[in-house]
């Protein structure tokens, strides 16, 4: 492997790559933000959005800039049921 086809290499795989930071908010609401690699689209940040809340989500907000993607998202709750 030369070595421009392992940068190659190097630069596909953090592309993909995405990180969760939680965000706990002073009320006990809580946040999630996603960084994805800005190389392969929103849909790397979608399938770990859909890992992290199953159910259903609320976008907060989406950024994108050369380097890498931004998605703030909270989990809807399911409020108490009432009999």
């Amino acid at each position: 492997m030369t070595s421009i086809q392992a940068a190659i290499l190097i630069l596909a795989l953090m592309a993909g790559c995405t990180t969760l930071q939680e965000i706990k908010r002073p009320h006990g609401e809580v946040e999630y933000l996603i960084a994805c690699g800005a190389g392969l689209g929103w849909n790397i940040c979608y399938d770990r959005v859909n890992k992290v809340c199953p159910t259903g989500y609320i976008t907060l907000s989406e950024r994108s800039d050369f380097n890498r993607k931004e998605l703030r998202i909270a989990c809807p709750t399911i409020p108490p049921r009432s009999y």
